[in-house]
């Protein structure tokens, strides 16, 4: 088969069915028929509206690691939880490998995952920095999965319900803070694939540049 009909073909990302490309107009998406994910679309406002999700992700995330979690009250003691003390219990008991996990996995890959978006989609809307966008590209691909920040509050949400029965737990504005960001990444997720933005540095750079 040659590289133009190759061109022609996706394959879903969910459930590895093949399909053929059609032309779609503004506004439509086209659904893979056997999981009904979206595989592609067309909005010509995609970048605009990915670009002010991220920049609301940003701003959330930083909230989220900055305030309280939860409060935990045990017979009298309370104990305030936030990222910070998070990683100095973690110090106190010497599992630095562990912590530097941590470090990595919800919050340096999460900022870098989120500037990265900002500034790949920025230089799109603007046309310019080519070569920086493609490297961008190709970094989003390689850490995106090694974002855990939905792991991480999973593994709160597990513990907190193991406490219910023998302490007062009170919400802080990081707990909002992370729902609000994970609802974010799942909509960034659904409104733009690397399919998308391949399609799109073809369509504002040309097929040609190196």
């Amino acid at each position: 088969m040659k590289n133009s009909e190759l061109d022609n073909l996706i394959i879903c990302h969910k459930c590895h069915t093949l399909h053929e490309k059609v032309p779609l107009e503004e506004g439509k998406k086209a659904l893979c028929t056997q999981c009904n994910i979206v595989l592609y679309q067309n909005d010509k406002y995609m970048i605009d509206k990915t670009l002010a999700l991220v920049i609301t992700a940003f701003i959330s995330l930083i909230v989220a690691f900055q305030f309280t979690i939860v409060t935990i009250n045990i017979n009298g003691l309370e104990q305030s939880l936030n990222l910070s003390s998070l990683f100095v219990v973690i110090v106190e008991h010497k599992q630095y490998i562990v912590g530097i996990m941590l470090l990595f996995l919800i919050v340096i890959f999460p900022f870098v995952i989120l500037i990265s978006m900002f500034f790949l989609l920025l230089y799109m809307k603007l046309g310019k920095a080519e070569y920086l966008v493609r490297r961008l590209l190709i970094l989003l691909a390689h850490i995106r999965p090694w974002s855990m920040v939905d792991i991480f509050f999973i593994s709160l949400l597990v513990a907190m319900v193991k406490l219910f029965d023998v302490a007062q737990i009170e919400l802080g504005v990081s707990f909002a803070a992370f729902i609000f960001t994970l609802f974010l990444d799942a909509i960034i997720t659904k409104n733009i694939s690397f399919y998308e933005l391949w399609e799109h540095h073809d369509k504002i750079y040309g097929t040609n540049n190196a």
